[in-house]
């Protein structure tokens, strides 16, 4: 918790400068966002019986998915950050691993294409829908 008020102070000091508070704002995402839903992810998919691990990085999360008892990669998805004109959004980078082998990689926004939004707009929700949506791809949807 003090770890949160120091950060609290630090973003509202004048004297920092845009990037440092952008900087900020991100890992503070990582942190309350998307590790959890990552590590939400992989907790079930541990119960559904493969092997997954969290790994979090200063400018990234990620989480990879092995199947066959941890032998075969089947999706590493990871949470990183875009630099826009206004800030900081994150991204899903994607290596999907196909059942026939075939590995794509995809690289999206959380949000649809085009459309105006925030860090502050990006939601546990809408990292749990965008790795279902990769997820599918491993089995041919």
């Amino acid at each position: 918790m003090w770890k949160k008020e120091l950060e609290n102070i630090f973003l509202s000091d004048s004297q920092a400068s845009r990037a440092e508070r952008e900087n900020a704002r991100f890992a503070q995402f990582l942190r309350e966002v998307a590790t959890p839903a990552l590590q939400d992810i992989a907790e079930e998919m541990r119960r559904l019986g493969r092997v997954a691990n969290v790994r979090e990085a200063p400018a990234s999360t990620i989480l990879t998915i092995y199947r066959n008892n941890g032998n075969i990669e089947e999706i590493c998805y990871s949470v990183t950050r875009q630099f826009v004109n206004d800030g900081i959004l994150p991204r899903a980078n994607v290596r999907v691993v196909r059942t026939n082998s075939r590995t794509t990689t995809h690289d999206e926004p959380f949000k649809n294409e085009g459309e105006k939004y925030s860090i502050d707009d990006v939601v546990y929700d809408d990292v749990i829908r965008s790795f279902l949506k990769f997820y599918k791809m491993t089995k041919g949807q």
